[in-house]
């Protein structure tokens, strides 16, 4: 049962960060921004001013003009640059800064003091910005990486978490602030790459894939404490990536990286190991390609990423007694295990597999395709895809198993069969349109939709079921094992993620007011049933021939899950749920120096009621008179998420920032939760452990025979004992209070020095 939590989290992070002026920040998804003032030669604002960015690598144009108080921004331009902005306005003299940078989801501020025509003013020096940690709307904890530090990095793995590791408050890649991964919210071009079922912290997380190749990547945020409301749906961090765009030059890269056992070291503190190097042989291979360019010069664009990894591992570093192959001889014989595959080939025409030098594979192929399209100066589109196949082989699970497990050991050798194969797939397409709708009125609006398919396959490909099989050394300890997977049959989960935005950005004096709107929209298909294709326990060999060949019913344990569906079939579970959020935001420039943010931002899940009620536990009651209803869920409710935050730029040189703020962030649930309760409502399936005393009769284990269908339709139907999964009347999504204040210092050399402390404490645990 969940319950209402009130465990207080307190993460303080000290740290003194190294970071030239490629650094910097995002509070956004996909998109940056440039903003500032024009002021005549006296501090005062030019209203009416005409400002114009060029992306110069695409051509790519924004135009604006400044409002009533000289303030001019361009709510969602292109990441990265080199930029050149000119601002114009009559009777004074046009004013240029080249080379400007910007970086995911911040602010590139760039000002301008204007003279009238004839007046004599001192050199203008034009400087490169690429340093938007002295940015007028940076408030919380933030760390932004960009193409040329993932370029240089050095990583194995090929891992964006090798890259969102630099984060200071990071406990790893994908733990932020002392949270869980599961409760990060993490995007790609603003679609959502998580596992939002919760199974991993990232999609692909099963399989060791990487959702999206490291040589798409444009650059990568970590936000810890983003006090802008259109940052939502985490209590960890919010993980953003935007990849590369294509521009109006060609541009394209192809690579292959491998190692294997001979870029390892064979030496432990000098003496050679003793490990078989055959036995540990392994080999990774990763394959791929990126081309960008036009398809109209300074209008239509395209970027396209293709990679695929390949690795083999060894399966097992143990070998059977007696053999000549490679691995630490085991306990286990091989003319046992040789016996026994012949067996089963003969007898039911079924292959174990091996038991002994084979490989697990890891795989995946991942594709990326973006195009953007300039329809004119005031409408930009944006539409991404992302593709992605991978798998993994894995040990059985040893739940339910004899003392010593399914794992290959010094005294265990299990055939592959009873291994599996996890896959994890996606299929996402995003399209974005960003509009200048009037000088002063801006509107950015996204539709996404993402698919997810993830599902369990035998590694040997052979998809006849067949029962699992433990088989002990004749004293309780296991000795080998076949058969399929008891947790992998029909085991599936399908995800539908529709997402839906609309961020609408007025400009008015000093201020900039957000209306806005973020809504997901999930379905969820899950099988799980474990031991549905039946599962045995024999003390030893000799008794397992003596079921199989003289039907002796002499099994130690027979285990059996099956569908308590009227008409039998498998008994899949269905959920949906929604997430709507809307938001309203004011972001003040109260004079050059401070800059203040102030938002509320509310956020309704609401989760499908139409998981059936059990009656016959409805009527039971619990301790202290407590009664369950198994269709109950987390009732619809609005959760408030207020934020303020600050910029206050010290010596108005930025050469000394303050910045900091408060405030609620509302995440989701891993909603395998709530499909718990659904699997779990005591209607789906039934099972049954023999032997056991049923309605007072013993009922013996059943002979083996092969077939996963034995005592199916003796057991078929209304079921008499289940587990049950309940949600808490109280239970709320997650939310936490978090507060944040930081200090910059620009020192000599482009060094920035920051100091920062955060203080996180649950309110929904």
């Amino acid at each position: 049962m969940m319950r209402k939590s009130t465990i207080m989290r307190v993460t303080l992070s000290l740290f003194v960060s190294i970071l030239f002026a490629v650094s910097g920040f995002a509070q956004g998804l996909s998109t940056s921004s440039i903003g500032g003032s024009i002021v005549d030669t006296k501090g005062e604002g030019l209203p009416g001013a005409t400002v114009i960015a060029i992306h110069l690598p695409s051509g790519t144009k924004y135009g604006t003009v400044t409002n009533v108080a000289g303030r001019y921004v361009f709510p969602a331009v292109r990441v990265g640059g080199p930029f050149k902005v000119t601002a114009t306005f009559v009777g004074y003299k046009e004013q240029v800064k080249e080379g400007v940078i910007t970086n995911l989801g911040s602010s590139a501020d760039v000002n301008f003091k204007m003279a009238e025509e004839g007046t004599v003013l001192d050199e203008i020096k034009v400087v490169s910005t690429k340093n938007n940690i002295f940015s007028s709307d940076r408030t919380g904890a933030a760390t932004g990486v960009v193409r040329e530090q993932i370029q240089a990095l050095p990583t194995l793995s090929r891992s964006f978490s090798d890259i969102t590791r630099l984060t200071p408050q990071a406990g790893n890649g994908n733990s932020f602030a002392g949270r869980s991964g599961n409760f990060n919210n993490i995007t790609v071009d603003g679609a959502g790459f998580n596992n939002v079922f919760g199974l991993s912290g990232t999609v692909g997380g099963q399989t060791n894939a990487q959702p999206i190749s490291l040589d798409a990547i444009e650059q990568v945020s970590v936000n810890i404490a983003p006090y802008d409301v259109r940052e939502g749906s985490f209590t960890g961090a919010g993980v953003n990536m935007v990849t590369k765009s294509g521009d109006n030059e060609f541009r394209g890269s192809v690579y292959n990286f491998g190692r294997n056992l001979n870029y390892v070291g064979k030496k432990i503190l000098g003496a050679e190991s003793l490990l078989d190097p055959v036995a540990q042989k392994f080999s990774v291979r990763n394959t791929g390609f990126r081309v960008g360019g036009p398809i109209i010069k300074n209008k239509l664009f395209f970027f396209i990423s293709g990679e695929q990894e390949r690795r083999d591992d060894p399966g097992t570093t143990f070998k059977a007694k007696g053999s000549t192959g490679n691995g630490i001889e085991s306990n286990v014989l091989k003319t046992d295990l040789d016996k026994l595959s012949t067996f089963l080939i003969q007898k039911y025409n079924y292959d174990p597999g091996p038991y002994e030098g084979y490989s697990l594979a890891s795989n995946s192929d991942k594709l990326n395709i973006r195009l953007d399209l300039n329809l004119n100066d005031n409408h930009k589109i944006a539409i991404k895809y992302n593709f992605l196949q991978s798998l993994r082989d894995l040990n059985a699970s040893a739940s339910g198993s004899l003392t010593g497990g399914r794992a290959p050991s010094l005294n265990v050798l299990p055939f592959l069969s009873s291994f599996y194969r996890i896959n994890n797939n996606l299929n996402s397409v995003i399209a974005e349109l960003n509009s200048t709708l009037k000088g002063n009125i801006a509107n950015k609006f996204q539709l996404g939709f993402t698919a997810f398919r993830d599902f369990r396959e035998t590694p040997l490909g052979n998809t006849t079921p067949f029962p699992l099989v433990d088989i002990g050394n004749g004293t309780g300890t296991a000795y080998t094992a076949f058969g399929y997977e008891p947790f992998s049959a029909n085991n599936i989960l399908n995800t539908d993620a529709f997402q839906i935005s609309d961020n609408l950005d007025i400009f008015k004096g000093k201020h900039t007011f957000t209306i806005g709107t973020y809504n997901e929209f999930f379905s969820f298909k899950n099988g799980f049933a474990p031991d549905y294709y039946t599962g045995y326990q024999f003390r030893s060999l000799d008794d397992f021939y003596a079921s199989a060949n003289n039907g002796t019913a002499n099994a130690i344990q027979y285990r059996l899950r099956y569908s308590a569906l009227p008409g039998g079939e498998f008994p899949f579970a269905y959920i949906k749920a929604a997430q709507y959020g809307l938001y309203v935001q004011d972001r003040i420039q109260v004079n050059n120096k401070l800059n203040v943010t102030i938002g509320i931002r509310g956020d309704m899940p609401v989760i499908n009621s139409d998981i059936g009620e059990n009656t016959a536990a409805a009527a039971l009651s619990f301790r202290d008179g407590q009664k369950i209803n198994t269709s109950q869920v987390q009732k619809a409710q609005l959760l408030w998420s207020p934020r303020l935050g600050f910029n206050y730029d010290l010596l108005g040189n930025k050469k000394v920032q303050i910045r900091g703020g408060t405030g609620i962030f509302t995440g989701r649930v891993p909603f395998v939760w709530v499909s718990n309760q659904a699997s779990n409502n005591g209607l789906l399936t039934g099972s049954v452990t023999l032997p056991a005393t049923i309605n007072g009769v013993v009922n013996p284990v059943p002979a083996f025979t092969g077939s996963v269908d034995v005592l199916r339709s003796k057991y078929s139907g209304a079921n008499a004992t289940y587990n049950l999964a309940v949600t808490d009347k109280g239970f709320k999504f997650p939310q936490i209070w978090r507060t944040n204040l930081g200090l910059d210092l620009q020192l000599p050399a482009g060094i920035v020095a920051t100091i920062e402390g955060a203080y996180t404490k649950d309110l929904n645990a």
